[in-house]
């Protein structure tokens, strides 16, 4: 059995569809999201604990436990009773931090159970492995989250993911690479400062979508959206695409209050002054990174006008949730 297993798994941004993945949609109305796998990581070393009756858990905190029950930190708890394993010295590292909207949460369970699957070398594929996460997640722990962000991580690429009314999920792989170059050249994400946790967004988010209404007539607004993207996107009119964001943004800012904030408007309005044809903020809201579609002749324009804000530098990621070979 191998003894020290590091695994990797990708954040994400979602362009279209967000909202549509969670199960008080879905299950009606079938969802979809578009999205794309970033090289930023969550990383999970594992080794075996010398003391076999303990475990070591080192995240932005450390844990000495004596038993399952005894972990606070609920994703590893969580998988750790499912998969009994126990006498393991686990460390957990993240590109950036959690809090900001780009899925890290999801990529941290699916790195930890892909390590623990390598630990007791058992094979998994990525459809069973995002399928896991989201058992821990969404069935187990009851967090008021999607689907998108644990196949996202588990997958890698950029995806159509469409979330049945039975709870199987089809996964489209997008591979027009033209396309795909021209859309990531076009690409900004910007770090508005602002980390937080999002339950209280989600929870707002799911009791509104029960409500009905407008609500549920918004989340079909931006499933719909998704066809239209990819076709606007295959096309290369980036231009009808950043409009389609910035449709799809004031759709979600209906489903929670806390979606939005002053501060947030005030960039994006400077953004789309500054010759950005449009964006979002990522994940569910209120926090986080917001991406942009703007032509990348403007791109020195956005910057200069918003320069105390830090731009982040990233490619898309191919290859999911993987094993990193130790030298």
């Amino acid at each position: 059995m191998k003894k020290l297993i590091l695994v990797r798994s990708p954040m994400r941004i979602s362009f279209v569809g967000g909202g549509t993945d969670i199960k008080e949609y879905y299950a009606n109305f079938e969802g979809s999201v578009f999205s794309a796998s970033i090289n930023k990581y969550v990383y999970i070393l594992i080794n075996k604990y010398h003391d076999k009756k303990k475990c070591v858990l080192k995240y932005s905190k450390s844990e000495n436990v004596n038993s399952v029950k005894d972990i606070k930190h609920p994703l590893i708890r969580t998988c750790l009773a499912l998969t009994k394993i126990w006498g393991l010295d686990i460390h957990s590292i993240a590109d950036i931090p959690g809090g900001t909207g780009l899925g890290s949460s999801s990529s941290f369970t699916v790195s930890l159970l892909n390590a623990l699957y390598q630990y007791k070398n058992k094979k998994i594929s990525k459809a069973d492995l995002a399928k896991n996460a989201c058992h821990v997640e969404v069935d187990l722990l009851k967090t008021p989250v999607g689907k998108q962000d644990q196949y996202a991580a588990a997958y890698g690429g950029v995806n159509t993911f469409i979330f049945k009314k039975n709870e199987n999920v089809i996964v489209k792989k997008f591979n027009n690479k033209p396309v795909i170059k021209n859309l990531k050249n076009n690409l900004l994400l910007i770090n508005t400062n602002t980390h937080k946790k999002n339950i209280s967004t989600l929870n707002e988010q799911r009791r509104n979508i029960m409500k009905g209404g407008k609500y549920l007539d918004n989340l079909r607004f931006m499933n719909d959206s998704v066809k239209i993207f990819k076709n606007n996107l295959v096309k290369n009119d980036l231009k009808v695409c950043g409009q389609i964001l910035d449709e799809n943004w004031r759709k979600k800012i209906t489903l929670s209050k806390k979606n939005n904030n002053p501060l947030f408007q005030e960039i994006y309005n400077e953004s789309l002054k500054s010759g950005a044809y449009g964006g979002k903020i990522c994940g569910a809201g209120g926090r986080g990174f917001l991406l942009l579609i703007s032509p990348k002749k403007n791109h020195k324009i956005i910057k200069k006008k918003l320069n105390k804000l830090e731009f982040l530098d990233f490619n898309f990621d191919y290859s999911g949730s993987k094993q990193i070979t130790l030298l």
